[in-house]
């Protein structure tokens, strides 16, 4: 395919993604009764990751259309939207109590079943072609034909399955089931892909970790990056969930923002190659400010109330006096917390700086010119590993004669 036909078809997948998020939003505002503040921030907290994934899709697309794994998410992003412009009518035509049309029904058997095919497109998949589009090896075939199989398997033998649609406000009746003995098979053959799909998932986890055992150089990197949005999966639901129930109360199910997008992110930021090797540097920020917080919030909740009550009415003197003695250790904190969290986690930058301080220490007492340049290369090496280095000097007489 040309390059502009890919530039096309790339903004037209987006666009027709975009489009239904926008139907979504539309159909909401024309048929949802009561229509409050709460149906529409819900409604954006679904559409928002979908909306990333199409704009994952569309910047590796078009940045490296030759790499499937973009247009694998693109094509996810939209598979997962097309479901949105006709839920809120499927979800009014129940509260109302209303029979559903053959469309209704249509639609919500699509949203019921196109959950497996973005599965395979946005997880499976990608994490087969990591990162540079291609398999590790041709025995991985079976892995993707099993998954595309798989969820075929799924999506047909639940559609013809017996059993009603349970994704709705209440169960509905498919449009054209099968009873008696087809049924029960549908449901064998829907079962049998649940599970060959569901198997696909760690398989590729495995391609994944053998590639990176295997990897030297930018591609260690690249997966390295996905380790760490994989990590992020794990930690971020596990930390965002007792702060959501005991805390902040924040949106509903605001823990598979993290899940669904770390590592879609990061294999983003893998397969760009973007800043790849800052993520030591990242690494050791983000676990500096979450130790600084946690050392800082922590006693200030636990002594804010005791002041509060020490003090009477004068709630607010406490609630500043707290909040400055908070400032003030910040930074204190800050620099010897990242200096453990550096010796741990980005050891080369640690290192580099000690390097930095001795050779800065020695420079003061150092008179040797040639001992100096000899030192000075050798601290470059060591600091930036570069591939050739050399240092340059004036000679004396071409000083002598500019003054």
């Amino acid at each position: 395919m040309h390059l502009s036909s890919r530039t096309q078809l790339a903004w037209l997948v987006f666009l027709a993604s975009l489009g239904c998020l926008a139907g979504g939003l539309a159909v909401t505002l024309v048929v949802t009764r009561p229509l409050t503040a709460k149906v529409l921030v819900n409604g954006a907290g679904d559409a928002i990751p979908w909306l990333l994934f199409a704009i994952i899709g569309l910047v590796l697309a078009l940045r490296r259309p030759a790499n499937p794994i973009g247009w694998l998410y693109a094509a996810a992003g939209l598979v997962w939207t097309a479901y949105i412009p006709w839920d809120p009518w499927v979800d009014q035509l129940q509260r109302s109590g209303r029979p559903l049309p053959p469309a209704a029904h249509l639609a919500a058997l699509a949203g019921d079943s196109l959950w497996a095919v973005g599965l395979t497109l946005a997880v499976t998949l990608p994490l087969l072609l990591l990162p540079d589009g291609r398999l590790r090896s041709r025995r991985w075939r079976m892995v993707v034909v099993a998954s595309v199989v798989g969820t075929t398997m799924d999506v047909v033998g639940w559609a013809l399955s017996p059993d009603p649609l349970t994704q709705t406000l209440k169960p509905v009746a498919k449009p054209f089931p099968l009873h008696g003995v087809a049924g029960t098979v549908a449901t064998t053959v829907s079962w049998i892909g649940w599970g060959v799909l569901f198997a696909c998932i760690p398989a590729a986890a495995v391609c994944v970790v053998l590639r990176f055992r295997a990897a030297r150089g930018v591609e260690r990197q690249q997966l390295r990056w996905v380790a760490a949005g994989a990590t992020v999966a794990v930690v971020g639901p596990a930390v965002l969930l007792p702060l959501e129930a005991l805390v902040f109360k924040v949106t509903p199910n605001a823990f598979s923002i993290p899940l669904l997008l770390s590592v879609p992110l990061a294999i983003a930021v893998a397969v760009l190659r973007y800043r790849l090797w800052d993520l030591d540097r990242l690494v050791s920020r983000t676990v500096t400010y979450a130790l600084v917080t946690a050392l800082l919030v922590t006693p200030y909740l636990l002594i804010l109330p005791v002041a509060t009550r020490l003090v009477g009415g004068s709630g607010s003197l406490a609630v500043a006096a707290a909040t400055l003695a908070a400032a003030a250790g910040f930074q204190p904190l800050r620099r010897r917390v990242q200096d453990l969290v550096d010796r741990r986690f980005n050891r080369r930058r640690y290192d580099a700086a000690r390097t930095v301080d001795a050779f800065a220490a020695r420079l003061r007492d150092q008179v040797d010119l040639d001992a100096l340049h000899g030192e000075l290369l050798a601290v470059v090496d060591q600091t930036m590993q570069p591939t050739q280095v050399s240092l340059w000097l004036r000679p004396p007489q071409a000083a002598r004669a500019r003054r």
